[in-house]
């Protein structure tokens, strides 16, 4: 294998496992990452709509469990 192809191969495996990888966000890192205000992402929480951590006050959040609410929320829509 070219020395270019095996460099392309490896950037790509980690581009990918990358974006597998799970990331703690905070309350402002998750709205902004799903595009909602601060407040509609606590209500969201109220309403047991989003997977989250509490640790005090705080609340913290997986990537990998909000996709997968989002994910299962849409699922249960097309159904």
């Amino acid at each position: 294998m070219k020395k270019e192809t095996y460099i392309k191969v490896v950037d790509e495996v980690v581009q990918r496992v990358s974006q597998h990888a799970d990331i703690v966000m905070n309350v402002e890192q998750v709205a902004k990452y799903l595009g909602l205000s601060i407040a509609a992402v606590r209500k969201r929480c109220q309403r047991k709509q989003l997977p989250y951590h509490r640790n005090a006050k705080h609340l913290y959040f997986s990537k990998i469990e909000v996709d997968a609410a989002l994910l299962g929320r849409k699922n249960k829509l097309e159904a």
